[in-house]
């Protein structure tokens, strides 16, 4: 069986990303032995059963690639530079290596960019140029690589594909927050009150989906909201989904909670703090909060507790991932 080696954004207990991975791993391991980088190898080798290397130890991560026949980035927003221009240069770096050594790279289900510098972007287009498939999540990415020169295959963000637990709804609404600048606490006060004004009489359950980056805003929002909430922080992908999958609503912030939401037909009102978010939203048809939107929170919290989210089933059963794409 050939080698594949994995480069994400593993290890550091994102929901997101983890759920991509969950993906990843079912949908390769049966033709590759796998082997993933992660920030904690060991917990990640546990919970996803795969070998797995230090991300940064160099020389292992290396070693890996030099050992392998494939590999396989992504999935997530990797490829930009808002978050952070050191990320950038690491997953490019990867890429880079695996091309030095005459590796196959698969680019998997990415969103590409944004980028905020014209380096940026030249790292991206010099290791795109040398991948074997590129695979993106959605058309602006799609667009943008087009503007390169470089062509990719449009594919649904794979956590379309996570089979959801079937649970019994319960009177819920769940509210996912991340720390982010925009969050500030005038924003935070205002959602609280149009929350408190509009689902006066339902439980209240907030979701920390990264604890590093959304538990303190979560704690600080509880605050404000000045109710009884249970904070959901630290579980698994799996545990997340099912207590994801009980919700009547859901006010969300993070692209994949977003998507796990409307997979689990949950009643969603996402919060775009990116264009991913948007994006989303857009496809979907619904309405969005703008973190720009002072003054007018509390009207899109009434229009979304009424709002009809029963037309989604046709565009959910549209998300399929063609797995034949990636037999390279």
């Amino acid at each position: 069986m050939k080698k594949a080696v994995c480069s994400g954004y593993y290890g550091f207990d994102n929901f997101g990303d983890d759920a991509v991975l969950c993906v990843l791993v079912k949908l390769f391991s049966k033709k590759y032995n796998l082997t993933v980088f992660s920030a904690n190898p060991v917990k990640t080798s546990k919970d996803y059963n795969v070998k797995t290397v230090y991300s940064f130890d160099f020389f292992k991560v290396l070693y890996s690639i030099v050992k392998s026949d494939v590999l396989i980035s992504g999935g997530g927003s990797l490829l930009q530079d808002v978050t952070s221009f050191k990320s950038l240069v690491y997953y490019a770096g990867i890429i880079f290596l695996a091309q030095l050594f005459r590796k196959k790279v698969i680019i998997f289900a990415q969103g590409v960019g944004p980028f905020g510098s014209l380096v940026s972007k030249l790292i991206v287009r010099l290791v795109l140029r040398g991948c074997k498939l590129i695979t993106v999540r959605d058309t602006d990415s799609q667009r943008l690589l087009k503007t390169y020169g470089i062509a990719s295959r449009l594919v649904c963000d794979p956590v379309f594909t996570l089979e959801i637990p079937a649970c019994k709804k319960e009177r819920r609404l769940g509210i996912q927050l991340r720390d982010f600048k925009g969050v500030s606490d005038n924003f935070l006060m205002e959602l609280a009150d149009a929350v408190n004004e509009n689902f006066p009489d339902i439980d209240i359950v907030l979701f920390s989906l990264q604890p590093s980056i959304d538990l303190k805003v979560c704690e600080r929002f509880k605050e404000y909201l000045n109710r009884e909430a249970l904070i959901i922080n630290g579980y698994g992908v799996r545990d997340t989904m099912k207590e994801i999958s009980k919700l009547e609503y859901l006010i969300g912030m993070r692209f994949h909670a977003v998507l796990a939401g409307l997979k689990s037909n949950v009643k969603v009102l996402p919060v775009s703090y990116d264009k991913k978010v948007t994006y989303l939203a857009l496809e979907a048809g619904i309405d969005y909060i703008e973190l720009s939107d002072s003054g007018r929170i509390d009207a899109k919290v009434k229009k979304f507790k009424t709002a009809d989210f029963k037309n989604l089933s046709g565009w959910l059963e549209s998300k399929k991932l063609d797995v034949n794409i990636f037999d390279i």
